[in-house]
């Protein structure tokens, strides 16, 4: 009998604790809109793979080069993204290349990008489901773009767009501590 009571008793204190740090998890964070742009390092898109010091020197340290291009992207927020697979680069040496996960802005299905205030309060409110860490951009008038970045979905807080709902780069969110 005594044990039934202290199963249930720790389960009980379990289940609270659980759900008490779970709740503490799902602070909003937020940030700042910010203007961005997107390092491209052209040798990864035709060869798939290379040196981990020439990505370090295109992403991390953001040396441009004749092989690592600095591209402005628009500063919008989309209602709408796909997650899809597609191929990044053009492949190796076979010609060809696995298939990524992708997030896909397609302005020909959807409505296209509303430009942002840079300034302006956000608070992330979502990620991609596949967690893609690549995006292709699709725009009438422009060949599709893909970019080694990801996107986050926000709310804006405050500003001319506030209560606006949708996807952006994830490099034009400055968080705040």
């Amino acid at each position: 009998m005594y044990t039934r009571i202290s199963l249930i008793f720790i389960t009980s204190i379990l289940f609270i604790i659980a759900c008490s740090s779970s709740e503490s998890t799902n602070q909003s964070i937020k940030g700042v809109l910010q203007d961005t742009t997107v390092m491209i390092q052209k040798d990864e898109l035709q060869y798939g793979s290379i040196p981990q010091d020439a990505r370090d020197s295109c992403y991390v340290k953001r040396i441009t080069s004749d092989v690592c291009l600095e591209r402005n992207v628009p500063l919008s927020i989309w209602p709408v993204i796909e997650e899809i697979l597609s191929n990044y680069s053009v492949g190796g040496l076979d010609g060809t290349s696995p298939k990524e996960y992708f997030c896909a802005i397609n302005e020909f299905k959807f409505d296209p990008g509303i430009t942002f205030e840079s300034g302006a309060t956000v608070e992330i409110i979502g990620t991609s489901e596949n967690d893609c860490q690549r995006v292709v951009l699709m725009k009438p008038g422009s060949a599709p773009l893909k970019l080694p970045t990801s996107l986050v979905k926000i709310r804006v807080l405050d500003g001319k767009d506030k209560g606006l709902e949708g996807w952006t780069w994830t490099g034009a969110v400055k968080r705040q501590e």
